[in-house]
């Protein structure tokens, strides 16, 4: 018997797998992020905080981060990494842009691991 956990209420995220960074040749800074084109997954969400409101001196920063849960053989297969970014529609109106800051695996049966989670945080909200 072949059994594969699933998961539940699956949602589009778009993988940005990122090529290079560009660095400033004057001042040996780094600059923009170049990435490929992006892959299509369908992840389950789970925020642990979302637009959470942190006080600096320059005005309210809102804060999210969760993880995304990922059937082992598309993530693997997909090639995403640490550092790399994902695009999610939160509703009709914004769409999240995440950073990947960690990726573990999940779901062992039979000594295997059937699901990965992707460990993120917000990066920008994009209003449509």
């Amino acid at each position: 018997m072949n059994f594969i956990p699933k998961i539940i209420h699956p949602r589009k995220v778009l993988l940005f797998k990122r090529i290079e960074t560009l660095t400033d040749p004057e001042f040996g800074v780094l600059g923009e992020n170049i990435f490929a084109e992006p892959i299509e997954l369908r992840g389950q969400v789970k925020y642990n905080s979302f637009q959470t409101v942190t006080s600096v001196s320059s005005g309210n920063d809102p804060v999210s981060d969760g993880h995304i849960v990922f059937y082992n053989d598309e993530w693997v297969k997909s090639g995403g990494k640490v550092n790399d970014e994902l695009e999610l529609e939160e509703d009709y109106t914004f769409t999240s842009r995440l950073k990947i800051i960690e990726v573990r695996p999940a779901a062992h049966y039979n000594s295997k691991n059937y699901h990965v989670h992707v460990y993120f945080e917000r990066i920008r909200t994009v209003s449509k």
